[in-house]
């Protein structure tokens, strides 16, 4: 996390780099694909940027389509969508206290017990998340709603300097979303993540085995198969799968020879 004493300085050169990206990235690849890979591209970089600045140890950008529901579109850690994921099925939390309000919402410590939000707390507990930050995202649509929220593994003491900084962050994706084909693209965004949330089962199922295997946790366990990922070129669903179909084909009892 930066010192706040430089985020008024820091801020607005990211702020202008951001705009050079944006500008190069809409002019670059033609396509009816060209605007999503625009937006993955933008959202990305934002989230990215924003957790190094802030010191937090994830981020996502939460969405709410007109004609999709609820979705993340983004994520800089694949275990945090988990706790998006508690908020949806709950039908309340903080990402969706301010899709439609201004206010952000920190939590110091998000694993304590809250009775608005039971489900969460419980959550961010069993992932080890302690504060969290959700802000309004302003995209000004009648069409699509969003927020960024911000989780840590440890107990964070934000300034205002840090929360005005966050802000700008949120600017900057409703600045993405805005930049292309916007609602369109976030759509499709929204639907592809949900496709990709539909192959958790076998990345944890993948993650069990490893854990058995060689007496891990599941943060490990997680990071074994992101290395196997990595080392093969493969999708981590890919490799998660092919681990499970090695060892059902392994588990399997041969079949009997005829011996007609």
């Amino acid at each position: 996390m930066l010192p706040a004493c430089v985020l008024p300085v820091v801020v607005p050169l990211l702020n202008a780099w951001v705009e050079q990206i944006r500008e190069r990235a809409m002019r670059e690849e033609a396509g009816s694909d060209a605007a999503e890979t625009r937006l993955n591209r933008l959202l990305n970089l934002i989230l990215e940027m924003a957790v190094d600045v802030l010191g937090f140890d994830g981020a996502t950008v939460t969405t709410r389509h007109a004609n999709q529901g609820l979705a993340t579109i983004a994520a800089t850690d694949q275990r945090m969508i988990e706790l998006d994921d508690a908020q949806y099925d709950s039908g309340v939390g903080p990402c969706l206290a301010v899709l439609d309000r201004d206010d952000p919402v920190y939590l110091e410590d998000a694993a304590l017990d809250d009775d608005r939000w039971e489900h969460f707390s419980r959550t961010a507990a069993h992932l080890g998340v302690r504060s969290t930050l959700s802000l309004h995202v302003p995209t000004d649509s009648e069409q699509v709603a969003a927020s960024l929220n911000f989780y840590a593994k440890r107990r964070l003491a934000l300034a205002d300097i840090q929360v005005r900084t966050a802000e700008s962050f949120a600017q900057q994706l409703a600045g993405a979303i805005h930049s292309v084909d916007a609602y369109k693209s976030t759509a499709r965004l929204a639907h592809d993540m949900a496709e990709a949330m539909r192959s958790r089962a076998v990345i944890e199922q993948a993650k069990g085995m490893l854990m058995a295997d060689h007496h891990t946790d599941a943060d490990q366990a997680f990071e074994k198969l992101a290395q196997r990922s990595q080392r093969s070129n493969m999708k981590l669903r890919d490799v998660a799968q092919r681990l499970i179909q090695e060892r059902t084909n392994v588990a399997a009892p041969p079949e009997s020879a005829d011996r007609g």
